[in-house]
């Protein structure tokens, strides 16, 4: 079983476990997740509380089902990175993560961040598939994970009510051997940092 712990360093791009952050850290990146910028584009989008985050933080230390990672940019922590629903015997991950600091969005630190993640995922744990939620509402999002091979599975028949509107959410994804044949066709490591 694989395990990125400690840190992982590739030029200026740095992933953090968030269990080796200090507990400062760890609160940024509720406030983060609860900043209108970023959980309007999330799956469940309600405020998050102190108790509820770090009931998540101790479910980390405990269950090997999710793991995260602080995105650090020039050691300066941007955003987060995320494999959950992770499944050891079927060898499949949902996955996300997002960019907190606007400064540096539309820069391809996103871009960059989601190649290491799909490298560790299908490269160092040697899984076969990887998928997530995205909505309707984020054509950004749906820009780059089309870029990097994600194909729409399936629309899901729920509906996110938001602002009275109704948002659809896609499920998308892509499998070993696409990433495999996309990442030697299309993609250098220099050319995403």
């Amino acid at each position: 079983m694989a395990y990125m712990g400690g840190c992982l360093k590739i030029m200026n791009l740095e992933f953090e476990n968030i269990l080796d952050v200090s507990s400062d850290l760890q609160e940024q990146v509720r406030l983060w997740r609860n900043n209108e910028d970023v959980n309007k584009y999330m799956y469940t989008n309600h405020q998050i509380s102190k108790e509820e985050h770090q009931g998540w933080i101790e479910k980390l230390k405990k269950e090997d089902s999710t793991k995260a990672w602080i995105i650090k940019y020039e050691n300066k922590p941007v955003g987060l990175a995320q494999l959950s629903k992770i499944d050891y015997e079927n060898k499949t991950t949902e996955w996300g993560f997002y960019i907190a600091d606007e400064s540096i969005r539309g820069k391809g630190i996103g871009s960059a961040a989601l190649y290491k993640l799909m490298e560790y995922v299908f490269d160092e744990m040697n899984f076969d598939k990887m998928h997530t939620k995205v909505l309707e509402n984020n054509p950004t999002a749906l820009k780059l994970y089309e870029k990097f091979g994600f194909k729409k599975e399936r629309e899901l028949k729920e509906k996110l009510e938001r602002t009275d509107k109704q948002i659809n959410i896609f499920i998308m994804c892509i499998l070993k051997e696409e990433w495999k044949a996309l990442k030697k066709q299309r993609y250098s490591f220099k050319m995403m940092v």
